[in-house]
């Protein structure tokens, strides 16, 4: 019995390591997919970030950059397989981006709803929200979606119904631009048809303040609108569980194999609005933080709604702190940027292998160190190992004083030819 046990468990162990394999070689090929055809849009639409971009799509779907390991080990001391890249480029359109991007989003969701304390006769709910297509590009129909949902939170009625909880947004594309969003939030009874009219109501005055034509073709003559009970787990028509409400509220924006068939206008535009884009937004008490109230009233723009405050000159003295402070980083895309429009894109593809180079060998020291027992292997076949099983004078020695790279970020006033011949 022992004996079929164990050949049981090997067995399950190597399906389940095919299985991490073919996931590593599904996230390569879907990366490389979306930089080859971002690299062909962004030559017809002549745009030398986006070129910079499908670059760094495509240097970071290499075999070498994209890892699977085992005896890795969580918090909780579980053995699991993994997988994941080396290199993460600064782009929404990644592959590994998105992945990493919905889990720390669903953490967010989790954490945002924590703060609300719910009153009596509240309860958790999840709304879907819908807008209909308009004849518009991806930054004008975000916009006119955005204004909506702004005028919908200032709106008495969604103040009184809702206490607080997170709108997630989601996008599909076939002929047009299909946004809709859900919200995870603490709320009163949401009646349907109330919510559908100010919704509606909210999207008709964004349309005419962007000067775009909108038509509702519903039996009812208003945007479709859908209120789910959130349950511990589903009991029926009507209800959703925590768990799925949390995963469809924060994932992706939409999914990577919309990326690889938008058409070539569209989706040069749609990486450059992605960019720096949250996709998740926190409102009432679950915006709050410690010592912080939410910000309310005229000065509540749909930018400032995402809750980020840059206060780094907001100080006492900061004429004399910008004097002194560092200068700013540009980003790698910004450096290809510039180099491709200089006439310098080889001489940009030689430095980009080059600090996705550096960058790899500081990931391996990374995950040797956090993961000391575990084996990891490239879809190349390079072979390493954590810090706890290598031996001396490997890559123990190389990571004593190892420093995160320049690459992470060049210098505005350094040049970027001198990283390539470092």
């Amino acid at each position: 019995m022992a004996s079929i046990a164990s050949a049981t468990n090997t067995r399950n162990a190597k399906e389940q390591s095919f299985d991490v394999v073919d996931k590593a070689l599904h996230r390569r090929r879907l990366g490389l997919s979306i930089g080859k055809h971002l690299e062909k849009s962004a030559i017809v639409a002549d745009d030398a970030e986006a070129l910079a971009v499908a670059d760094m799509l495509q240097e970071g779907a290499r075999l070498e950059n994209i890892w699977h390991g085992e005896d890795l080990h969580n918090a909780d001391g579980e053995a699991f397989e993994g997988y994941g890249s080396l290199n993460v480029p600064s782009s929404r359109l990644a592959p590994e981006y998105m992945a990493t991007s919905s889990r720390r989003a669903r953490r967010r969701v989790k954490d945002a709803l924590d703060r609300c304390k719910p009153a009596q006769g509240e309860n958790l709910r999840m709304v879907t929200l819908t807008m209909p297509d308009i004849d518009a590009g991806f930054e004008l129909t975000m916009a006119v979606f955005d204004h909506a949902r702004a005028l919908l939170r200032k709106r008495q009625w969604f103040k009184k119904v809702f206490r607080g909880g997170v709108f997630g947004e989601e996008f599909t594309y076939q002929d047009h631009f299909h946004v809709h969003c859900h919200v995870m939030a603490w709320s009163k009874w949401v009646v349907w048809k109330q919510l559908g009219e100010e919704w509606t109501s909210c999207l008709i005055a964004s349309a005419a303040k962007h000067d775009v034509e909108m038509n509702f073709a519903t039996s009812h003559g208003r945007a479709v609108v859908d209120v789910r009970l959130v349950t511990s787990k589903r009991r029926g028509k009507g209800t959703v569980s925590k768990d799925d409400a949390v995963q469809e509220v924060a994932k992706y924006i939409t999914k990577g194999s919309t990326f690889a068939e938008l058409p070539p206008a569209q989706l040069v535009e749609v990486e450059r609005v992605l960019h720096r884009r949250r996709m998740i937004e926190t409102f009432g008490e679950a915006n709050k933080r410690k010592g912080k109230t939410e910000v309310t009233g005229e000065a509540s723009s749909t930018d400032e709604q995402r809750t980020y405050l840059d206060t780094q000159d907001i100080v006492d003295g900061a004429d004399t702190l910008a004097k002194t402070k560092k200068p700013r980083l540009e980003s790698l895309r910004v450096v290809g940027a510039r180099m491709i429009r200089e006439g310098n894109r080889l001489l940009w593809l030689d430095m980009l292998r080059h600090i996705y180079a550096e960058r790899r060998e500081w990931r391996k020291a990374q995950l040797s160190k956090r993961y000391p027992v575990a084996t990891f292997r490239t879809l190349s076949g390079e072979v390493w190992y954590g810090a706890g099983v290598i031996q001396r004078g490997t890559l123990s020695d190389r990571m004593k004083g190892f420093h995160p790279p320049l690459s992470a970020g060049i210098p505005a006033t350094k040049p970027a030819v001198a990283l390539s011949l470092a």
